[in-house]
């Protein structure tokens, strides 16, 4: 019996596990190390699909399932396969056509468990996931496959003017993308719809089953290996329903404003190390 057996630690990945340069720090690695030779299991919950989460996903080890699709899928990247799924209702197609055809400027997906099929007219993102090696199809909607595990809105915002950096995405909204994306992530929210949604960016809305939270996956993980204890780690308010499952949780010291005011524990900027910081105190 090691000093961490029986604790499950699940963490987001990015801007989590790894800082903005979206390399994982050293101290991550180190800790996740001692962490797992003490007896600790280390999961992943994230909102990139299957495919797309394999492609982001190194420099750092881990011994259990992963959480994939912001909690609907568990699955196994050691054995290849999946060991849990949360699908869309039938019912989400006629909220995803309705969201379509009132918005058809923005940026939709469909994502299935190894292809995504794309909507609408801004089409940047697809070129970003097709660098990522996401299959990415064209269909009419009645024609996309299922299981459906995931749907997706997204716009392009310009974002500040000036200066070589990148602007802070994580961060930077205006009213307009307020409003808008505010108003959709209601309507998705709606009793009656069968399905949840989060903002992991301001400009970026996944909606999945009510059901399959990243929290309540977590959970079924947590039972499904045989732990007792849940610990996690998260900067993005697409991973409260994580941070409000935990026996413990802690929030990137960069993470969102919202997290931060919340009370649960921060750690140092993810840049420095936040499961280290993390770890070190269990």
């Amino acid at each position: 019996m090691g000093k961490y057996t029986g604790i499950l630690l699940v963490s987001d990945w990015d801007r989590t596990v790894t800082g903005p340069d979206r390399k994982v720090p050293p101290a991550n690695t180190e800790a996740v190390l001692r962490f797992m030779e003490g007896g600790g299991r280390l999961s992943i919950a994230t909102g990139h699909t299957r495919v797309s989460h394999r492609s982001r996903w190194s420099g750092l080890p881990t011994n259990a399932p992963h959480i994939v699709f912001n909690g609907a899928e568990i699955y196994d990247y050691a054995e290849e396969k999946s060991l849990w799924q949360g699908p869309l209702p039938d019912s989400s197609e006629d909220l995803f056509a309705s969201l379509l055809a009132r918005h058809p400027r923005l940026h939709f997906e469909i994502q299935c468990p190894t292809e995504t099929y794309v909507f609408g007219e801004d089409m940047g993102l697809a070129e970003i996931m097709k660098k990522m090696g996401v299959p990415i199809r064209v269909s009419p909607l009645p024609k996309v496959p299922h299981p459906r595990i995931q749907f997706a809105v997204s716009g392009s915002p310009e974002g500040p003017k000036g200066g070589d950096k990148e602007p802070d995405w994580f961060r930077y909204s205006t009213e307009e993308i307020d409003a808008l994306f505010g108003g959709i992530a209601a309507e998705i929210n709606a009793p009656g719809t069968g399905c949840h949604c989060s903002r992991s960016l301001p400009f970026l809305i996944e909606a999945q089953a009510a059901g399959a939270s990243k929290g309540e996956t977590a959970r079924r993980l947590l039972d499904m290996l045989g732990c007792e204890t849940l610990i996690c780690c998260g900067d993005a308010m697409n991973d409260l329903s994580l941070l409000r499952a935990a026996d413990r949780a802690f929030v990137a010291g960069d993470g969102a404003k919202e997290l931060l005011d919340m009370g649960f524990e921060v750690t140092v900027p993810s840049s420095e190390g936040v499961l280290a910081d993390a770890i070190s105190r269990l």
